[in-house]
């Protein structure tokens, strides 16, 4: 992202922290403020939310609701029971698409990316190109997905077993789901990590994931070995 092409800055509240680009020839300062506002009002309606629902927050597996919410927290529902995980996976994807489409509505940006906790939502005019991250795999970094302008907006969520702080079942080095919805990107790819046990099972599981129709694609990397497939363009960096 180091390059004129991008203007980028975080907005950070209580757990929550957005690093956030949007094109340089469209920014303005304003955006800054913005983005910690919604931060703090997506944040307010789950924090609501929780308060009257506290198996939200704890559940590792879906939860069916009755009465209305708002429109995020309902996204939360729907891909927790579609992945077969708790509402809180998708936290961080539904939270980057709302923030994203957002700004894409109030200023009329051409390029955002948002990114949360290693969950992507974005929307761009010409390809770029995201990296995988993996903790201390060989492949850290190496691989990489082309997301063309047609594709977008995308999110492309990730998951590990071995970086970062988030509860995983499994022992991949990072599970990468691509799909429209952040929501469900953010939780399948929870799902994905739970169920890469051992190297053995990666192809399994891709195939698996590629069966549901709203998933783009998929990559899966374990110590030295990677498994894939999907719609977008796959590089090697």
């Amino acid at each position: 992202m180091g390059n004129a092409r991008w203007i980028s800055f975080r907005a950070i509240w209580l757990e929550t922290d957005l690093w956030i680009a949007v094109s340089a020839g469209s920014y303005v300062p304003e955006v800054r403020s913005y983005s910690l506002e919604r931060i703090m009002f997506y944040r307010k309606i789950l924090d609501e939310h929780i308060r009257k629902t506290p198996e939200f927050l704890t559940s590792l597996t879906p939860l069916f609701f009755k009465s209305e919410v708002h429109p995020l927290v309902h996204d939360m529902y729907n891909a927790s029971r579609a992945a077969g995980t708790g509402p809180m996976s998708a936290v961080a994807g539904a939270v980057g698409e709302y923030v994203c489409n957002d700004l894409i509505a109030l200023f009329g940006f051409d390029e955002v990316v948002v990114e949360n906790g290693g969950d992507i939502f974005m929307k761009t005019r010409r390809p770029a190109t995201i990296s995988v991250y993996a903790g201390s795999s060989p492949l850290s970094d190496k691989i990489g997905l082309i997301i063309r302008p047609e594709q977008t907006p995308l999110s492309i969520c990730c998951s590990s077993a071995t970086v970062g702080h988030s509860l995983s079942f499994g022992s991949a080095d990072a599970c990468v789901i691509a799909c429209k919805s952040g929501a469900l990107a953010d939780a399948l790819a929870t799902a994905c990590c739970n169920s890469v046990r051992s190297p053995d099972t990666m192809q399994e599981v891709t195939e698996r994931m590629l069966q549901k129709p709203d998933v783009l694609s998929v990559v899966i990397i374990k110590d030295d070995r990677v498994a894939m497939g999907g719609r977008l363009e796959v590089t090697v960096l």
